[in-house]
């Protein structure tokens, strides 16, 4: 055979540090603080890498002797380095080209947002798109109507959006443009608020309502890729190198065609956010074969079963502490559950439920009992996204269960909304991060809001909702590394610098173990790999001698 056949047969055969131990280099980072992830070795100071993998971790001294005869060496300068951050949990939703209210406080109420509006019209084009964000108060207010929004702005069309993504407030030029009539009927999932003594909507929605209003105004092509390219280039300077994305398939027809044009760099998992409800769903009939070093691929579905407490729609067991006669829902029958999730199962068809209130919870737990249990569904990790009230009592059950939670840090930082909702003794059952650690439930974290995971670092290890359940800085890593792998079933290509996995790995600005808290949302990555290949250069990291 010839040499260059060998190699090859010998590059396939890298899963093993047994296989890769035999090959050489082409590029070496030493003089490194590497964090692996890797339980077995924590801590090295250099990386070998051969074409898109990993072939060796350990001693600068021992893998320098490692090189080819072309390999590259690259001195980190002590530098901190890190598996790539998989962030397990994001949403990319371009919107068509529009004008996005300034000066509005967090949480603005109706008159301030009406005073935005009427700011925006004589700014915004004639007949244009004009976007804001709400919060509680102006969707808790019972004299919103998209009425006062028509009287400022006829003929554009008025988006306003809770920062929870979960509640939206359009005005009649919205609703027309997106096919949505006067007496539209309540979706499967959703709701419309309706004006008192008829059917006429208000144009405020809920849940799959309201996902029905911003998912249908679609960016154009054009627009779609732009956004595309700088969400994959702003998570490479972050040192993201994967991203779990829900998608509607809202931000184009076909969203890996849409990578594909755009030019992204990382990997993409794109999830079926779909808008069939459990009872009408069925599994796809076809399934893309997937390999672990896939740039971008389709696995998973994905329902949100409950709304969250700043709307007051999670489903609790008990009321609300600021709403005694309302528990908030479920957003579809508790019934159709068991019945799509055997289908799923059947299929072995990944499921990821957004669950935050503790009665949801507890339908999903049930429901996974009713098809087989535990050892029908722990091999499946269902996973449940936020499971904000998976409460210390619920974890052996979840565990038993295989669930595996994936948790938003950004979501830790809204504790006057959590202590209004749940009052202090459910506040403090909630968000138990450290606990599920402890008691063996598999974590990863995602954004679901700001991109940043340094930024995400510094509230998950302060957790102002519960400090008791704040995590280190490593519990962190691992959970957005190899904790994010485990979720996407890819724990044995990723997650990890070990040899035989995948080369991708960021070299941290500043080493965010060791930074003042306060430090941590200012890093970046100044080199980031994404299967040996390099996707971001902040031009710092120079050849070693």
């Amino acid at each position: 055979m010839k040499p260059t056949l060998l190699l090859a047969m010998a590059l396939v055969a890298c899963g093993s540090a047994d296989s890769c131990a035999r090959l050489e280099a082409d590029l070496i980072l030493v003089d490194g603080r590497v964090f692996t992830a890797d339980p077995a070795l924590p801590w090295a100071e250099a990386i070998a890498i051969r074409g898109d993998r990993i072939v060796a971790v350990g001693a600068a001294s021992e893998l320098r002797a490692r090189a080819g005869p072309t390999a590259r060496l690259l001195s980190l300068g002590g530098r901190l380095v890190v598996p790539g951050i998989n962030d397990a949990h994001t949403h990319l939703s371009p919107r068509p080209a529009g004008l996005r209210l300034e000066g509005l406080s967090a949480d603005p109420t109706w008159p301030e947002v009406l005073a935005g509006i009427s700011s925006a019209t004589s700014r915004a084009s004639a007949d244009g798109w004009i976007y804001g964000t709400i919060g509680a108060s102006a969707l808790d207010d019972p004299s919103v109507d998209r009425a006062a929004i028509d009287a400022l702005a006829p003929r554009q069309a008025v988006l306003l959006a809770c920062w929870s993504a979960h509640g939206v407030i359009a005005n009649t030029e919205a609703l027309r443009r997106l096919g949505i009539g006067e007496d539209e009927p309540d979706p499967p999932g959703g709701f419309y608020l309706r004006r008192t003594g008829d059917m006429t909507l208000t144009g405020v929605a809920h849940e799959y309502a309201g996902f029905r209003i911003v998912f249908g105004a679609r960016a154009t092509p054009d627009e779609a890729i732009a956004a595309v390219r700088a969400y994959d280039a702003s998570a490479r300077e972050l040192g993201i190198t994967t991203l779990q994305m829900m998608t509607l398939g809202d931000w184009a027809a076909d969203p890996a065609a849409t990578l594909a044009q755009s030019g992204a760099r990382l990997r993409w998992r794109l999830i079926d956010f779909t808008l069939v409800p459990p009872a009408d769903w069925a599994p796809p009939t076809e399934r893309q074969e997937r390999k672990d070093d896939m740039l971008v691929y389709r696995s998973g579905t994905k329902w949100v079963l409950d709304g969250t407490p700043v709307e007051r729609l999670m489903w609790l067991n008990e009321p609300y502490a600021d709403r005694p006669d309302s528990r908030g829902r479920m957003n579809f029958p508790p019934d159709t559950l068991a019945p799509a999730f055997a289908r799923a199962l059947a299929a072995h068809e990944p499921l990821l439920l957004h669950a935050v209130g503790d009665a949801t919870i507890d339908a999903i737990f049930d429901a996974l009992d009713a098809t087989g249990g535990p050892d029908a569904w722990h091999a499946e990790r269902v996973r449940l996204e936020h499971g904000e009230m998976l409460s210390p009592d619920r974890l052996a059950r979840a565990r038993a269960l295989g669930l595996v939670v994936v948790q938003n840090p950004s979501h830790f930082t809204i504790r006057e909304i959590i202590q209004t909702r749940l009052g202090d003794a459910r506040m403090g059952q909630s968000q138990v991060v450290k606990s599920m650690l402890e008691a063996g439930v598999p974590l990863a974290l995602g954004s679901d809001g700001p991109q940043s995971p340094w930024l995400n670092m510094l509230f998950a290890t302060t957790h102002p909702v519960n400090p008791a359940e704040a995590l280190s800085r490593e519990q962190v890593l691992v959970a957005y590394t190899r904790g994010s792998a485990f979720a996407e079933f890819t724990e044995t290509s990723k997650g990890m610098l070990r040899a035989g996995m995948l080369a991708d790995l960021a070299v941290l600005s500043q080493d965010v173990l060791a930074v003042p808290p306060a430090d941590l949302p200012a890093t970046k990555s100044v080199l980031t790999l994404v299967g040996g290949q390099v996707v971001h250069d902040a031009g710092v990291v120079r050849d070693a001698d």
